[in-house]
């Protein structure tokens, strides 16, 4: 049976059995990869908490067939984010990283720019604040690297540029195009969510900046208002279903702004 080596995140852990744990890794080399972890809950010498959420581990399994699930064999944490983990916020925010990358990344489809945003992130939510601007700059990375990048550049129907819309009073998204429409065009759509240019500008400026300057670029209220909209609606559209870990963070947005 082959037995590999690569460097995971663990996104989800659940118990199985009286012993064993079934685990979802993302993986740098392998993309998203479930296995089962024998006697997980009871070894500590194998494994030593290196399974739990969050993680950032070198595992090692064996895989005899390419499909189903890995026989996990041991993991060695690099990083376990304890300032996540005692923080309640971080931890929703942390979920909600999880949960997204889980839910748009394909089994066994190797993205290692994927992961290296998300422990970028992970490690960022870790040594700074949860700030609901992260959240946005991880949402449009992800949609990008994903192949789900929206069209913001131009209307999708009438084909105008930003230039041409430059003095449109009103612009607009559609979570079902994935892109910009602009006024004229949006009588022939439903479902459309307000824009505004400076909005759509800040998207595309997040889908292309440099990862190590991304955390420069600045949100306006209105701008974090409609790109949390904008994305959360077409990330739902796109998955089919709402993620879980979402209304944990509407409660804490809502705490937030409670005077």
């Amino acid at each position: 049976m082959p037995l590999f080596k690569t460097n995971a995140i663990v996104t989800r852990s659940t118990n199985y059995g009286e012993s064993d744990k079934i685990v979802t890794f993302f993986t740098r080399d392998f993309g998203k990869i479930k296995g089962i972890a024998k006697g997980a809950r009871r070894s500590k010498k194998r494994f030593q908490n290196a399974l739990g959420l969050f993680s950032h581990i070198r595992v090692i399994f064996f895989d005899r067939e390419g499909v189903g699930l890995v026989r996990v064999e041991s993991g060695d944490i690099l990083h376990a984010f304890p300032k996540i983990r005692e923080n309640l916020t971080k931890i929703y925010f942390g979920n909600y990283f999880l949960e997204l990358v889980n839910e748009m990344a394909e089994e066994r489809e190797a993205n290692p720019e994927a992961f290296n945003l998300l422990l970028s992130f992970l490690l960022s939510l870790e040594q700074g604040e949860a700030e609901e601007e992260r959240l946005r700059m991880f949402e449009t990375r992800m949609l990008s690297l994903f192949g789900y990048r929206p069209n913001l550049k131009q209307c999708d129907l009438c084909k105008k540029g930003w230039e041409d819309l430059r003095n449109a009073p009103t612009l607009f998204f559609s979570p079902e195009k994935g892109a910009m429409v602009c006024e004229g065009c949006s009588k022939l759509l439903n479902h459309l969510l307000p824009l505004s240019l400076g909005t759509a500008k800040l998207i595309e400026q997040i889908s292309q900046i440099d990862l190590t300057k991304i955390h420069r670029l600045k949100f306006t209220p209105q701008a974090l208002s409609e790109s949390q909209e904008l994305l959360q609606k077409f990330i739902t559209y796109q998955l089919g279903k709402e993620l879980k870990s979402l209304k944990a963070l509407r409660g804490i947005s809502a705490q937030r702004e409670k005077p």
